[in-house]
């Protein structure tokens, strides 16, 4: 991985979620151990630094820089819907994060594998990294609006920005999942880490746990057990983990947002099946008697994604 920008690798819990801090050797305050650090460094370094500030920044740089965004994930074995295919190996407990995507975002602006347009859109683009580039194809909409409809201001608005050097995330939302990401942008942050997106059926099986399930939060869906229509949140989104978890321990499979899957629907290979609803839908667009298609390049207030390993 690049050494470009560097996320924390210090994690926090509360009630059960896990939150990312910043790391010690940040100076500037924006939760990345950069050449802005540095820069701080050297300047003050005989009035307020010795050798040993050197070695932790140093050590940060080296090691941190390496490191994967920090995802809890769940080992998850399970037959599958019959007539379809299960799942076996590891699924991310939470959807993606405003936090995490942004740190992909900085490490992939750095490796040349993502370019900003500007009509505040950010693009796939052919860079050093080995992973999947979907060059030209829209990965993330900064200026993502969000929606007023289910009581929200703004629901589900993009909150990651670019200052013009480098990706950040409004205050608050750090843990919110991230929205405004196409399937491409889904897929390239999957790929460029080695993992991928689930399959249609290979997330209902993780989702349906013991295929008694009727929404991926149980055999019933509330207000108080999963983010929906009518639970009324003022950004739409909430912190991933808020509602609890359910079946193999795993947390937003109904309600919060719309999840990207890699099953190609058509034989054009022109649109993705989406599964689940998002914090803005009816309880029967959050259970598995339905499921949706969009188009790759689609990007909205109410879709994200997961993945798995």
């Amino acid at each position: 991985m690049k050494k470009a920008m560097i996320f924390a690798a210090v994690v926090v819990c509360i009630g059960g979620t896990v939150f990312a801090a910043c790391p010690t050797a940040d100076l500037t305050g924006n939760c990345f151990v950069d050449l802005e650090d540095f820069a701080i460094m050297a300047s003050q370094w005989l009035a307020d630094y010795d050798s040993d500030d050197l070695a932790a920044m140093a050590l940060q740089w080296l090691t941190e820089g390496t490191s994967q965004p920090d995802m809890t994930w769940v080992s998850i074995n399970d037959p599958g819907v019959s007539g379809h295919e299960g799942f076996s190996g590891e699924m991310s407990k939470y959807e993606t994060t405003n936090a995490q995507y942004c740190q992909f975002l900085n490490v992939a602006v750095a490796s040349g594998d993502i370019t900003v347009g500007s009509d505040n859109k950010i693009y796939g683009a052919n860079g050093s990294n080995s992973g999947a580039d979907f060059v030209g194809q829209v990965y993330y909409n900064l200026a993502g609006p969000g929606s007023t409809q289910n009581g929200a201001t703004n629901g589900g608005a993009a909150r990651i920005n670019y200052t013009g050097s480098e990706f950040t995330v409004d205050s608050g939302f750090e843990n919110h999942p991230v929205t405004y990401v196409s399937w491409y942008g889904a897929t390239a942050f999957a790929s460029y880490y080695g993992w991928r997106l689930p399959t249609e059926w290979e997330w209902q099986a993780v989702a349906d746990y013991d295929g008694s399930y009727l929404y991926g939060c149980g055999t019933t869906m509330n207000n108080s057990i999963a983010n929906y229509y009518d639970s009324v949140h003022p950004d739409g989104t909430t912190p991933v983990g808020a509602f609890g978890t359910y079946g193999y321990g795993m947390c937003d499979m109904a309600g919060s947002v719309i999840e990207w899957t890699n099953t190609v629907y058509g034989g054009s290979g022109s649109f993705r099946v989406i599964r689940d609803g998002s914090w803005g839908d009816l309880a029967y667009f959050c259970s598995f008697a339905y499921w949706s298609i969009s188009f790759p390049y689609d990007t909205s207030f109410g879709f994200g994604f997961r993945v798995c390993r």
